[in-house]
């Protein structure tokens, strides 16, 4: 059976005066990733697809959970 599995990105860091899209991840988003990424690899194998934002916040968060 197939599955769709869909992750909104991590806390993002609203320091600075920076365009929406490069946005990065706030520690507190990167410590989230981190455990995120200990139970989805308990649960599941990694998906073989992946569709990802261009927003920087986004690409952050995938990178940072597989």
């Amino acid at each position: 059976m197939s599955k769709l599995i869909l992750i909104r990105h991590a806390k993002s860091d609203w320091s600075g005066n920076v365009d929406d899209l490069q946005r990065g991840l706030n520690n507190r988003g990167l410590n989230s990733c981190r455990v995120i990424s200990k139970e989805l690899k308990k649960r599941i194998d990694k998906p073989d697809l992946f569709l990802i934002s261009p927003a920087l916040r986004a690409k952050l968060t995938y990178e940072n959970i597989f």
